[in-house]
């Protein structure tokens, strides 16, 4: 798929979804992008309240107990190990960047618990970094619009978005396509009857759901 047609793919989702990018703290992105893997938005964001109004700051954090921890984010997926993440990440970012969290990448995927795609969301959502944060949605929806072969892994995915995509475009790709995700482009079950990129997409049972009206 060349350049055109992602860049009309992503502006009729734009236009249907209309997303917009609004810098946020880099520690409570670092945050939420740790609480997130593989815990839906819905447990994420009450447990990310939680957490952060209580210890908002790098140092707030270190001074909690692990166990305190814990009973503030549960019941998020491996709760205890995120627990021990986060502390460590804390103390991390005190003792080697000045409580700052890093804006490169290459500093970010040294904090625990941060792989390439928690490191890109802290890029975009934290710095304004025009980077592509690859998830299950868009790894899969990038497979089905055949962007990129089956099976390919996110951060390789990552690298082939972002060599199509111009840096305004990188920008919303991730949120544009993870809603689309959760809307439309379903892991089981994707709504192709109602898809309004239904002629781009490469998925080989797309004919079948586009005829299959749940």
């Amino acid at each position: 798929m060349g350049k055109k047609e992602l860049g009309r793919i992503l502006t009729v989702l734009n236009n249907k979804y209309k997303i917009k990018i609004e810098r946020m703290k880099p520690f409570y992105i670092l945050v939420h992008g740790i609480l997130s893997t593989r815990t839906k938005d819905e447990t994420t964001f009450p447990a990310q309240y939680r957490l952060l109004k209580i210890a908002n700051t790098p140092r707030k954090l270190s001074k909690l107990d692990t166990s305190v921890v814990k009973k503030l984010i549960y019941p998020v997926s491996f709760y205890k190990t995120k627990a021990k993440l986060l502390k460590k990440t804390a103390n991390m970012l005190l003792d080697d960047f000045n409580g700052k969290v890093p804006s490169s990448k290459e500093k970010l995927l040294k904090l625990p618990g941060v792989g390439p795609k928690v490191a890109s969301l802290v890029q975009v959502w934290g710095f304004g970094v025009a980077a592509i944060p690859v998830d299950t949605h868009v790894n899969r929806i990038s497979q089905r619009l055949g962007i990129v072969p089956k099976g390919n892994k996110p951060e390789d995915t990552q690298i082939v978005l972002e060599s199509i995509l111009k840096p305004s475009q990188r920008m919303i790709a991730n949120h544009v396509l993870v809603t689309f995700g959760k809307d439309i482009c379903r892991p089981t079950a994707p709504q192709c009857y109602r898809c309004q990129i239904y002629q781009y997409c490469k998925f080989e049972r797309k004919g079948y759901y586009k005829n299959r009206v749940l």
